[in-house]
């Protein structure tokens, strides 16, 4: 009988197997790079987010109060599970800890190394 452990590691090397091969067609690289760009940099945002509630001692109670939201929902958008947040949600987000989202719109740049993303982060000073 096989552990827990083995199988999610026979599904993991599966999964890993499945992706390598899908990756191997430019098309779907492609956009799976650029979703992956968009994903990591809503984690980064939310990370540094996070990271100021917490140096400024702001209980994620009182977030959900001045957002007018349940604190759950508040808890798992901080912890990024299953999060897409609106743009509408990320601005309600940052001024309830006191904070601004400046936005800034520019070309991109000519060549795109591999660790390019469409989103640039700048944590607060």
């Amino acid at each position: 009988m096989a552990t827990e452990t083995t199988e999610t590691t026979h599904a993991g090397q599966a999964f890993e197997e499945f992706l390598d091969g899908q990756l191997a067609d430019p098309v779907f690289r492609a956009g799976f790079e650029k979703k992956l760009a968009k994903v990591k940099s809503i984690a980064e945002v939310l990370r540094v987010i996070e990271e100021v509630r917490e140096r400024e001692n702001i209980p994620k109670a009182e977030i959900a109060r001045r957002m007018d939201r349940r604190p759950e929902a508040i808890s798992r958008l901080l912890r990024g599970e299953g999060s897409n947040p609106t743009l509408d949600t990320l601005i309600d987000l940052v001024d309830a800890v006191g904070l601004e989202l400046d936005i800034r719109i520019k070309r991109q740049p000519a060549k795109r190394n591999g660790d390019y993303s469409p989103l640039k982060i700048k944590p607060p000073v």
